[in-house]
């Protein structure tokens, strides 16, 4: 099931994930009350390499923002992430594992052959 997907900001690409209120993400984390406001999410990736996020509340003028620092950058260098590209966050119910959480990659320049493939065929 997706809980969350945004198309990156140069914010998200060099410092860190902000994760929007009202997203299945905070609902799937809802225990991060309960940790001090910190806690380590163990995401997989396409080609099966887990990453641990470390995702905060940090204290805003206008309420709590949500976001993930640690490991994020690590993430997006290794995976040559660009300001456009979109991220699509799963969670999946497994039975022997239990809960796991996947994150999918769609490169910006790979919709934008798409789209050209698709208008050269006349298929827009």
């Amino acid at each position: 099931m997706e809980i969350f997907a945004t198309v990156l900001t140069i914010t998200d690409i060099e410092r860190r994930l902000s994760v929007s209120n009202g997203c299945l993400l905070l609902q799937a984390l809802s225990h991060f009350n309960g940790c001090h406001g910190r806690i380590v999410l163990n995401v997989k990736d396409d080609e099966g390499t887990f990453w641990n996020f470390r995702c905060l509340i940090r204290t805003e003028r206008y309420g709590p923002k949500r976001v993930i620092v640690s490991g994020w950058i690590d993430f997006v260098r290794t995976k040559d992430l660009r300001q456009g590209d979109i991220v699509v966050l799963y969670r999946e119910e497994d039975v022997i594992a239990g809960m796991e959480y996947k994150i999918e990659v769609k490169k910006k320049n790979s919709f934008s052959s798409l789209n050209r493939i698709k208008g050269s065929l006349g298929l827009n």
